[in-house]
């Protein structure tokens, strides 16, 4: 925080950086009531963030939430009105070097959208100031769906290169590695489409391509196993067996990957 402030925050890009000059502080109430609110916490600080937020609140505040999982939007809506929240989707790969700098090694993209499925003018407003500051942005009219695909793949990836505790570049060389990513996807796919979510059969082989093409990268939550640091495996694996279990969907290799993941899932305690 004090690195910010003292020097804005920098991004730096394989073929460019920049700096951002911004009013940090961790205390929404010196802050008062702003247009937008871009919720990207890590997921297991939502509830103790979420009624903090109630200050940047005015009568025509919007939130998007870019978080990892899919309940965020509910949990959100449930304190600050269902009605300021816009569930969006942000698909990038970024570290800190150190405080106040960031390296971002897969282009940001954000996708968001109303959840009544409407191409609303407060949406098309904020589509408008992402894309003047060069962040590639596209309005959903499923943003449900949305949040749903990148769900699928990242409760499957994130859950795989943990345990494995290998880069999905490599660990997906392994055919027994691939087909866990793969069936693990599944599982989750099968749990969204009992929910209702619109999602395409063919999800799973297309998001596999995907990963393939990417250059390589880590995902958070093996960085953050990786660091001893508290993780998202609640909001992902977690969240797709709770879900499953709620409908009557079996996810037993994202059982498999929580019962491996689970005893470092808050940390590890740093050694004196």
């Amino acid at each position: 925080m004090e690195a910010i402030r003292a020097n804005g925050l920098k991004l730096v890009r394989p073929d460019d950086e920049f700096v951002v000059e911004v009013e940090a502080s961790d205390d929404p109430a010196q802050i008062g009531p702003v247009d937008l609110v871009l919720f990207t916490v890590k997921a297991f600080h939502n509830r103790h963030v979420i009624t903090t937020l109630k200050p940047l609140m005015g009568h025509e505040t919007s939130v998007i939430t870019l978080q990892n999982g899919v309940e965020s939007h509910e949990q959100l809506g449930a304190v600050l009105g269902p009605s300021n929240i816009l569930p969006g989707a942000y698909w990038a790969s970024s570290h800190i070097i150190s405080p106040g700098v960031i390296a971002e090694n897969v282009q940001a993209q954000i996708s968001f959208g109303e959840v009544e499925n409407t191409e609303s003018l407060r949406a098309l407003d904020i589509r408008k100031v992402f894309r003047e500051a060069g962040i590639e942005t596209e309005i959903s009219l499923d943003p449900l769906r949305v949040l749903w695909e990148k769900f699928i793949v990242l409760s499957a990836l994130a859950g795989v290169t943990s345990a494995a505790q290998t880069r999905p570049k490599e660990l997906l060389q392994f055919p027994d590695a691939r087909k866990m990513f793969c069936d693990a996807m599944e599982e989750a796919l099968a749990v969204g489409l009992a929910k209702g979510i619109n999602l395409a059969d063919d999800l799973v082989q297309k998001s596999l391509k995907y990963i393939d093409s990417l250059p390589d990268f880590q995902n958070s939550m093996h960085a953050d196993y990786q660091a001893g640091r508290e993780t998202e495996l609640d909001a992902l694996s977690g969240a797709v067996i709770t879900l499953g279990k709620q409908i009557g969907v079996a996810t037993p290799v994202h059982g498999f990957l929580y019962s491996v993941l689970l005893p470092h899932k808050d940390g590890v305690p740093a050694s004196d």
